[in-house]
Order: structure tokens, then sequence, then C-alpha cells
């Protein structure tokens, strides 16, 4: 069986049609449906159906950089909703929606460089 795993290196992310860089790491698409509790009186066991998708959130660790048009958009997103997209190095891309929650995080160390950490709230589908 040929093993068929994608290599992060190259991926790139957007928001608003402008790249973001020194992207270092991102992770996301945790979120699950709801649980809608569809039990009554004559269940014999607890009855569930699922709700609307969250799609949750997305977030991304990356070095600093005050000069990159795409990291001045995300700290200056405020309360927009904004549009973004991740490109996989095979070419395939998730698009979607989200609010930036934090984009100002910075963290640092002996022997090490500014890391920063962004976090975005996923609102609607992905497509």
């Amino acid at each position: 069986m040929s093993n068929t795993a994608i290599n992060a290196q190259g991926s790139t992310v957007t928001i608003e049609t402008t790249a973001i860089k020194n992207i270092i790491s991102f992770s996301g698409l945790d979120g699950e449906a709801s649980e809608i509790d569809v039990t009554n009186l004559s269940s014999t066991a607890k009855e569930f159906k699922l709700g609307l998708k969250d799609f949750g959130a997305f977030s991304m660790e990356i070095h600093p950089d005050y000069d990159d048009a795409g990291q001045e958009l995300l700290r200056n997103a405020g309360t927009a909703v904004k549009a973004f997209v991740v490109t996989l190095p095979n070419e395939k891309t998730l698009s979607f929606k989200g609010l930036v929650k934090n984009a100002d995080s910075i963290s640092g160390g002996i022997d090490g460089v500014i890391n920063g950490t962004v976090s975005i709230k996923i609102t609607g589908p992905v497509t």
C-alpha cells in the first residue's frame, strides 16, 4: 500500500487574498456537531440527533513580522468576518470565513526567537 501523506512544507494561508508570511504551524477544523436530546417518556434509553456542524477554530503559530501585510490584516481584523484560504502543497484548498480572536500573543526565551499565536473562530461552512 502506498503512502498518501501530504508534506506540510509549502502550505500557505491567506487572509482576504493576502498571504500570511512566517507561519510555523497550523491546526484546526476541530469542531463537531452539537447533540440534540430527543428523548421522550416512551424512550427506553437516551436518544439523540445531530445538530448543525460547528467547524470549530483554526490556529497558527507564527514568527511575528510587523511589516508583513498578511499579519497586519490579522492584527487589525477587529470584529469583521474575514475570508481565509489554506492551500496545501497538493494544490487542494480549504476555504472558510473566520473571526480573528487574537493575533497579538507573543512568547520568547533564552536561545529562541519570538513566536506568536493566532486564534480564529470559524463561522459557517468550510469548503
